[in-house]
């Protein structure tokens, strides 16, 4: 119970200390949140609903933040997905244009190439961690620089669709273009896809051989060693994952959102997957639910907050800033949860956790 509790209680601080701020701007904060909500959640009906441009934004995010779960799980502290998901939009800004198949099957075929090649991208971290012993956090931050400067060349180089002041990629062909679910929204199969992801992750971890095998040599080395566990093998296993539901985020992103990409294509989205699976307490299904209140907070603070009230957009990214600090303090929660509940075990007469533990042992 205390498991969901801590993110709940972590956003309601976020949101307590963000009304404060708001005070200190001269608005009233419930009116400030009641636009934040409406802007970002709010559905009036299928031609203006908020909540399918939610969806869309939350796509990369619940990618990316199932990469870091994958990671976190097997004992990585992978911070590479920013990397891993450029290499993704590479590839699918590529292959979207430079070769010709039928509708459906060009951005099934591309989205598996970005997976591989990202997957690839993310296991080398795990190869130099488990055979070299080289910090995984150095090598992905590294290699998320590596992927970087290398998109910025292809985009203003052999990829430049033209001269012109900005650099961009040619435009995908409309066979490579995912479905959309409304005229004139980028909501479509992509969200279908991510939602798809979650679900296969949370069966991968929790209802099979490999994806226990993965938990326990991420959760407790030694148990793995004595219960003859690879735990090598599950480390590399799931930094390949990681790296393709990143690449993945970005192929969709691509191929559902963009059609091209720039210098500038991510910024920030795999660091913001990192935050999505903490405040998702590591979870698949907390993932997806915590990716959806991030979109729905940005674009609420975009445009409720910024353009309705004249507050600025960057309170949407401290009011999650705020929610992960309280997530971090984590132990705070738990320890006045456990002492609550001993209270009311007190008040209803019954004996508290720790005194049945002391008979137990008596």
């Amino acid at each position: 119970m205390s498991s969901f509790l801590v993110p709940v209680l972590a956003v309601l601080s976020g949101l307590l200390v963000a009304a404060v701020l708001i005070l200190f701007a001269g608005e009233n904060p419930f009116q400030a949140f009641g636009e934040l909500f409406r802007a970002g959640f709010s559905c009036s009906s299928l031609s203006r609903c908020a909540l399918f441009t939610t969806f869309e934004r939350s796509t990369p995010l619940i990618l990316t933040g199932l990469s870091a779960v994958m990671a976190f799980r097997s004992g990585m502290f992978s911070i590479g997905q920013e990397g891993q998901l450029a290499v993704g939009a590479i590839m699918g800004a590529w292959l979207g244009f430079a070769i010709d198949l039928p509708p459906i099957i060009h951005p099934i075929a591309i989205m598996l190439v970005a997976m591989i090649a990202a997957g690839i991208y993310g296991w080398i971290p795990g190869v130099l961690k488990v055979y070299l012993n080289i910090n995984e956090v150095i090598t992905t931050i590294v290699m998320n620089e590596i992927a970087r400067l290398v998109s910025v060349y292809l985009v203003n180089f052999p990829l430049r669709a033209d001269r012109g002041t900005t650099a961009f990629s040619p435009v995908i062909d409309e066979s490579a273009k995912l479905m959309t679910f409304l005229p004139g929204s980028k909501w479509g199969i992509g969200f279908v896809i991510a939602i798809a992801a979650a679900a296969a992750v949370y069966y991968y971890l929790w209802r099979s051989t490999p994806g226990y095998e993965q938990r326990m040599a991420g959760q407790s080395s030694l148990f793995a060693l004595f219960g003859g566990i690879p735990s090598g093998r599950a480390a590399l296993r799931g930094m390949f994952i990681s790296g393709a539901l990143a690449g993945l985020a970005g192929a969709i992103e691509v191929l559902g959102v963009h059609y091209r990409i720039n210098q500038d294509f991510s910024i920030g989205l795999g660091f913001d997957g990192l935050s999505v699976a903490i405040l998702g307490q590591v979870h698949p299904f907390g993932v997806v639910l915590v990716a959806i209140l991030f979109g729905g907070v940005r674009l609420g603070a975009q445009l409720g907050l910024q353009i309705n009230m004249g507050i600025p957009r960057e309170l949407g990214g401290t009011i999650i800033a705020l929610m992960i600090l309280f997530v971090a303090a984590e132990k705070l929660y738990r320890d006045n949860i456990a002492g609550l509940r001993d209270r009311i075990d007190r008040l209803r007469g019954r004996k508290t956790a720790v005194e049945l533990a002391v008979e137990e042992n008596q």
